[in-house]
């Protein structure tokens, strides 16, 4: 796995960020901005980028009808989006940590911090618009992508 922490020391050096110990999945948490991106294993051959579009919070089932309808805004936007231009990126959600995502992967190998490092502006572009949706759809539904 020395491609992942040398992907995930290019990536912090661009981005002027000092390199985070990983948590107990082997994942790095990079907070950029109000952004955040986590980088780690997918599989034993490859790498995973995830950028976290919202937080929903812990207690899923106190604001499950709003989380829904949250979720199908999301899904009818993304749709709308996939036909005017393909994306790497795929948009998920995440029931076990209670998140809206999006993630790509690559092969664990030698062009793996130059590809993170360019997967990771696209995120970045891509939180961002999701960020701007979500934020003029419900501007006080709260719940960005930073830690909670």
């Amino acid at each position: 796995m020395n491609e992942l922490k040398n992907a995930v020391r290019a990536l912090c050096d661009e981005l002027g960020l000092e390199p985070p110990a990983p948590d107990g999945r082997g994942r790095y948490e990079l907070q950029v901005d109000e952004l955040v991106l986590r980088i780690g294993p997918w599989s034993t051959d490859e790498a995973v980028l995830e950028g976290v579009i919202r937080r929903f919070g812990r207690d899923a089932a106190k604001s499950w009808e709003n989380q829904q309808d949250v979720l199908r805004q999301v899904l009818t936007w993304n749709i709308a989006r996939l036909k005017g231009q393909a994306r790497p990126e795929v948009l998920s959600f995440d029931d076990e940590e209670n998140i809206l995502l999006l993630w790509r992967t690559w092969p664990l190998n030698e062009r793996l911090s130059f590809e993170m490092i360019k997967g990771a502006e696209d995120m970045l572009n891509e939180l961002e618009f999701w960020r701007g949706k979500l934020q003029a759809a419900a501007p006080s539904g709260g719940g960005n992508g930073g830690r909670s």
